[in-house]
């Protein structure tokens, strides 16, 4: 088994928007801060959607996509979730925890894209997430995106490491 660091990162409820969704709100998103995916940003604004706010993350895609955590998703829905993929809720998907690596990077480690592997915590909270979905893209950063409930769980901060697991 293979066990190498890699920086988390948390993320909270958040939405992705097309160009039409911006115009026709009249929203013109400013940016507060780059994230670590090249090319990504956060706004300075919200969208607001009857369930509350979301941070507005760009730049612009073909279909609006709102992010929320396992447990925003039940109690909205009140009903077990759907992962990762669009769901019967038009718009509104729980994203499965999931690892960005760029081809280079995932052949040196011998994975491929839609592959799992494993993350491990030490500390107060330690423990071990399965499951975590393997995206290959030259547009990424070797980063793994957690929601709230993932992260809460273990105690893990924003932009704290954590190992890595490749069973191969």
């Amino acid at each position: 088994m293979k066990r190498i660091k890699v920086i988390c990162e948390v993320s909270n409820k958040h939405c992705h928007l097309t160009e039409e969704t911006l115009k026709k709100e009249n929203v013109n998103p400013t940016k507060l801060k780059d994230i670590s995916q090249p090319g990504q940003w956060v706004s300075n604004e919200y969208y607001k959607k009857d369930d509350g706010q979301f941070r507005i993350v760009m730049p612009a895609r073909s279909g609006d996509q709102f992010e929320i955590s396992l447990t925003d998703w039940i109690r909205k829905f009140k009903k077990k979730a759907p992962s990762w993929k669009r769901g019967e809720e038009p718009g509104y998907v729980v994203t499965l925890r999931h690892l960005h690596i760029t081809n280079n990077e995932a052949k040196e480690l011998s994975l491929k894209d839609g592959e799992y592997v494993s993350i491990e915590k030490d500390g107060i909270r330690a423990g071990r997430l399965d499951k975590v979905l393997v995206r290959v893209s030259d547009k990424s950063l070797f980063r793994v995106h957690l929601d709230t409930d993932e992260a809460n769980a273990l105690y893990i901060q924003n932009g704290e490491e954590v190992d890595l697991l490749i069973e191969k």
